[in-house]
């Protein structure tokens, strides 16, 4: 290699890193300022409310890292910025979920059976995962988190192939309704990331699965921003302004924009082929699942709040 392309290798990196650097400076002084948080947290329901309707997915994989993320930024002293983030989109999902699972109900897209047949377990899972979460650290609900989004990204990346058309027997229920439950409010997603494909494998439509995802969200969001509520009561390292794990200022910005574009997405999921949508939201899903796994074991791995 010549000194020509030596010298052009060392400026290209050094402006990449001043790049980096600046980038995070104007970031971190954007979000000093209160107007700056507003905007970023209205911005993250715009997309996470899309999402939820568009997928029946209920917008916690996007609202989780974000508002993680903001909480550290901004209150650099909270110890629980995981959990809090959890609850919060739990209370984000309850409104959100329900505007979306409304608009699917008169798109004819809910199936209120297949509802009443999970909704006991889920409801199960639901609690039983708000309470695991509370067992874990900060760093080990990061690395749950994201092995979970790898695992959510690959299911978005295959076809589902029906194996069996009509619900399973009661075990099978439960344990599918259970596992999702316990899943999703452990890591505060709305459940659809695993009860569409499983829908779809038992031969639901996704037009229907997704419907039908949307309201369980809500089923599964309700006992678990409750248990995330009353467990987080007078825990000491929360974000200022909450009601036990749920951060207030973050729910309240995060519902005014998710509220409304969960429409959008319940109807422009009728007019669309998803395929291909889920399959670059699948990559997406995988690497910032990566990312934030990765975080988590750098800052300490697995740890238990005994």
């Amino acid at each position: 290699m010549s000194k020509h392309d030596n010298l052009w290798t060392l400026s290209k990196n050094l402006i990449q890193n001043v790049l980096v650097k600046l980038r995070f400076k104007m970031l971190n002084l954007f979000l000093s300022e209160t107007p700056g948080i507003i905007f970023i947290l209205l911005i993250t329901g715009v997309f996470s409310g899309f999402v939820a309707g568009l997928l029946g997915v209920g917008g916690g994989i996007i609202m989780v890292p974000f508002t993680a993320f903001i909480i550290t930024k901004t209150q650099p002293e909270v110890l629980t910025a995981m959990h809090s983030a959890i609850a919060t989109s739990l209370a984000v999902i309850i409104p959100t979920s329900f505007l979306s699972a409304r608009t699917h109900m008169f798109l004819g897209n809910v199936d209120f059976f297949v509802v009443r047949k999970f909704a006991m377990y889920v409801i199960i899972g639901g609690f039983s995962g708000a309470i695991i979460a509370r067992l874990l650290d900060n760093s080990s609900l990061k690395i749950l988190f994201g092995f979970l989004c790898v695992f959510f990204g690959v299911i978005f990346l295959v076809r589902i192939i029906v194996i069996h058309n009509g619900l399973p027997n009661t075990f099978f229920r439960a344990l599918i309704g259970v596992i999702v439950g316990l899943l999703s409010s452990l890591v505060g997603i709305g459940g659809g990331s695993l009860m569409v494909p499983a829908l779809t494998a038992f031969g639901w439509t996704m037009h229907k699965a997704v419907g039908t995802a949307a309201l369980m969200g809500l089923v599964i969001a309700i006992p678990g921003m409750t248990s995330f509520a009353v467990m987080g009561i007078d825990v000491p390292g929360r974000p200022a302004y909450s009601f036990g794990y749920i951060w207030l200022p973050g729910a309240l910005c995060l519902t005014a924009t998710s509220f409304f574009m969960a429409v959008v997405g319940a109807k422009t999921a009728n007019k669309m082929k998803r395929d291909k949508l889920r399959k670059i939201f699948g990559v997406v899903l995988s690497i910032v699942g990566f990312r934030i796994a990765y975080s988590g074991l750098m800052a300490g791995g697995f740890g238990f709040n005994l």
